[in-house]
């Protein structure tokens, strides 16, 4: 609207300009303007051009709206008090216990992070096996699996930590999924944490 105004402005300033330059040449005796009020109008023109470009360089670019209030950022963990699984097939790790939560994309009831928006996104995990069973975890992007980390028993303790960056398209899921005959293990120093941020629009 204003880039518009402005653009009026200036045209209606054009024409008063090429006026008064083709009355003078007509001569003296139909001048209807002075030499100083041609200068005016030329300074004015001038300001206008002005106004035009710093408005069209101020113009907001497509997206730039996003760039400026979208805050995407979770972690939670898993809210667990022992262990998780085996289980007979794959299934979704729910991390119920929230650590920060801007943006309220991550559903501590399903444990699906759901893509607000068309962007890069960074995500990062780390689930604990305490166990003789096996660790393996897999992270999804719907239904691709992005990478699998798998821990077999050594001792005692174990971990599975992975992350990747990924472009999202709005609605985009992202989750955790626990693979079958595999075990997870937290308590209350949440050992067992998956996290996400936006880094930028697209």
């Amino acid at each position: 609207m204003r880039v518009s105004v402005v653009l009026l402005l200036l045209c209606l300033s054009s024409v008063h300009l090429h006026r008064a330059v083709d009355q003078l040449v007509v001569g003296d005796e139909q001048t209807e303007f002075t030499q100083s009020q041609i200068e005016e109008l030329k300074k004015q023109d001038a300001g206008l051009e002005g106004s035009v470009d710093s408005t069209e360089l101020s113009a907001e670019e497509p997206g730039e709206e996003h760039s400026n209030t979208a805050k995407v950022a979770f972690s939670y963990a898993s809210g667990l008090n022992g262990n998780f699984g085996p289980h007979s097939s794959d299934v979704t790790v729910v991390f119920r216990k929230k650590i920060t939560d801007v943006g309220k994309a991550f559903s501590p009831i399903t444990g699906v992070f759901t893509a607000p928006l068309r962007g890069v996104y960074y995500f990062r995990f780390n689930l604990l096996g305490i166990s003789s069973y096996w660790l393996a975890v897999c992270l999804y992007k719907n239904h691709t699996k992005i990478l699998d980390v798998t821990k077999y028993p050594k001792g005692q303790y174990k971990y599975a930590v992975g992350g990747a960056t990924l472009l999202l398209q709005k609605g985009d899921h992202v989750y955790i999924k626990l693979r079958q005959k595999s075990q997870v293990s937290d308590n209350s120093d949440n050992h067992c944490t998956f996290s996400g941020f936006l880094l930028f629009p697209m």
